[in-house]
């Protein structure tokens, strides 16, 4: 069974149990992200799906970004994302602090040319970064699939935790990944995987957590809208993190 073809069926079964809790009649659908051709659907520009499962199973390391929810009115795939404004101008990049932050971080935590980190200066280019983020394996789960223009308080967000939480643990489980980028939640994130799916998650540093038996690593950022800290800070953080825990390490990541 392919990648698709769990997760359409994790969504039946999310919707089901949405519907019967009556907190939404449907949700947002989410997971491995589309490597397609980029086309304008007359409202976004999106990726079709194309040969994301084979970049998947072979990707040296895969990294899983976990999100809160969805901040619009209504539900759409975000395996379709782009990250690009919604112009048929198809070179145009989002201006937003949420995709140049999400971007800047997948790219710091995937590209290790011989275990060194890429500092700042060398890693925030733009076009650079979106051709990464757009080609690189990649998958994303929000943890709240119910969409809302009113951003989740932490409470909310873990009471829908606990409502799913097999599914969102059956969803995590399933890609495999090697890298989990918790973002914003304050710690909630970290503590569903310690509880839920590895036992073994412990803290390395401020911003590491490690499981020995399932050789994952988790790793807790800011939500990509925060702005109390510039970009350089919370990158540079997050990668002297990234560097130490590697450092310490020689496992990591699974060698396939």
């Amino acid at each position: 069974m392919t990648y698709r073809e769990q997760e359409e069926k994790l969504f039946e079964r999310w919707t089901q149990r949405a519907r019967k809790l009556r907190d939404a009649d449907m949700i947002t659908k989410d997971g491995l992200l589309y490597r397609g051709e980029v086309w304008w659907d007359g409202l976004c520009q999106v990726h079709k799906p194309a040969n994301e499962e084979q970049l998947w199973n072979d990707a040296g390391m895969r990294l899983l970004v976990l999100t809160k929810e969805l901040f619009e009115e209504d539900c759409w795939d975000i395996r379709t994302e782009t990250g690009r404004v919604p112009s048929p101008r198809l070179t145009v990049r989002t201006a937003l602090r949420f995709f140049p932050n999400l971007e800047l971080w997948a790219y710091g935590l995937l590209t290790i040319p011989d275990r060194k980190i890429i500092p700042f200066s060398k890693a925030d280019f733009p076009t650079r970064l979106q051709g990464f983020y757009e080609n690189a394996p990649i998958a994303r789960v929000n943890c709240k699939k119910q969409p809302d223009m009113k951003a989740a308080s932490n409470a909310v967000l873990q009471k829908y935790m606990d409502n799913y939480s097999d599914l969102l643990k059956e969803q995590i489980t399933m890609y495999k990944a090697d890298i989990i980028l918790c973002l914003g939640g304050q710690g909630i994130m970290i503590n569903f995987l310690q509880k839920n799916v590895y036992p073994d998650l412990e803290e390395v540093n401020s911003h590491c957590w490690y499981s020995p038996s399932a050789n994952v690593l988790a790793v807790k950022q800011f939500h990509p809208c925060y702005n109390v800290y510039s970009r350089k800070e919370m990158y540079t953080n997050m990668i002297n993190d990234y560097q130490a825990f590697l450092k310490a390490t020689p496992k990591f990541p699974t060698q396939r």
